[in-house]
């Protein structure tokens, strides 16, 4: 009898990885019934993050609230609170890009973020989580700050935004939770970095992008602490990583080996035989702070055999791994995003009678 543990990432725009893991789970169980199977959707900090970590935690308790939405219109945003009262946070659900009738990089906000600790905190939160991942702003976290008490200054037509932002007085900001603020962050990108490398994925143009430089810079130059925009992770969601380090006082962890941490994975590779791993475009990107590369390096470390089942790849190799891609066995590579699961479900009974 083989110890197996299924750890995938969602396969983003096709499934959750909930679906994809149990999709693998029944493949492997219909050849291999008497195997051990840990099942453990994984995340990175990005969408999906709540899902994994509540399939994890039987005892969380899901809240649903509405918050500022990164247009200025109210949205329902759910977040998790845990059996040790940490609040588990998704800036996507908040401030995310799909949340947005159409980019606005300079304009789109952070407040529903600020909102929802504020009322975690309220609800008796002692730790607040928050998964980074997916977001429409590039406004440093200034939203967020504000709605929980700090003044922003601004020279500039922008109601909202970090363009035009004069100084930040914090004197009204509310405590953070007695435990802190952990940001969950899938990049090492520093702040400086969050214009150019982020921004014209919400919608920056040149132009746009030079003028949130400029703004960084003398955000950068008014804030209480001079170094947080050096630190790795500190241009993640636009910069809110930056925001809420530098006047919350918040920390910054990978997001992937936080999550597979706090749900399991990594004390269950201690045993395992064999662990699968997957998502639904696997590149050389892949192995830089993402799921996929974060399951690889734990299982190198434990000296555990993987096997990495995808929808599709470029050319990048997981040394002694073996790769199946769906758009390999599936008639299409539509019908692979269409129907993923008789797919996997398929790849991964061929593994398990390769086993």
């Amino acid at each position: 009898m083989a110890n197996v543990v299924i750890a995938p990432d969602s396969f983003k725009g096709s499934r959750s990885a909930i679906r994809v893991a149990e999709a693998i789970a029944t493949g492997w169980r219909t050849v291999r019934p008497s195997d051990h199977l840990s099942v453990l959707p994984m995340a990175d900090g990005g969408e999906g993050t709540l899902d994994a970590i509540a399939y994890a935690t039987p005892q969380a308790t899901w809240h649903h609230d509405s918050v500022t939405g990164p247009e200025g219109s109210p949205v329902e945003a759910s977040w998790l609170m845990l059996p040790d009262q940490t609040a588990v946070l998704e800036l996507a659900q908040t401030s995310g890009l799909p949340l947005m009738s159409a980019p606005d990089p300079l304009n789109a906000t952070t407040k529903g973020l600020g909102e929802l600790i504020a009322i975690a905190i309220n609800r008796g939160a002692t730790g607040v989580m928050i998964g980074l991942g997916g977001s429409a702003t590039t406004d440093a976290g200034l939203g967020a700050v504000e709605a929980l008490g700090a003044t922003v200054s601004k020279s500039d037509a922008h109601p909202t935004g970090a363009i035009g932002v004069t100084g930040v007085d914090t004197s009204g900001l509310h405590q953070p939770p007695v435990r802190g603020i952990t940001l969950l962050s899938d990049t090492t990108a520093v702040m400086f970095d969050a214009p150019s490398v982020f921004g014209p994925q919400k919608g920056a143009t040149p132009d746009d992008v030079r003028g949130l430089e400029e703004a960084f810079s003398l955000l950068v130059a008014h804030s209480p602490q001079h170094s947080t925009h050096l630190t790795p992770g500190s241009g993640a969601a636009g910069a809110t990583a930056w925001g809420l380090m530098t006047f919350l006082g918040a920390t910054i962890q990978d997001g992937a080996a936080f999550v597979a941490d706090l749900i399991g994975v990594t004390e269950a590779l201690k045993s395992a035989d064999l662990v699968i791993t997957g998502e639904g475009k696997f590149d050389h990107t892949s192995l830089r702070g993402k799921v996929v590369g974060h399951i690889y390096g734990l299982a190198s470390a434990t000296h555990t055999r993987g096997a990495l089942l995808v929808g599709t790849s470029d050319d990048t190799v997981l040394e002694g791994w073996s790769i199946s891609r769906l758009v390999d066995s599936a008639p299409s590579t539509e019908e692979a995003i269409r129907n993923p699961e008789t797919h996997l479900i398929s790849a991964a009974a061929q593994l398990a009678r390769g086993y």
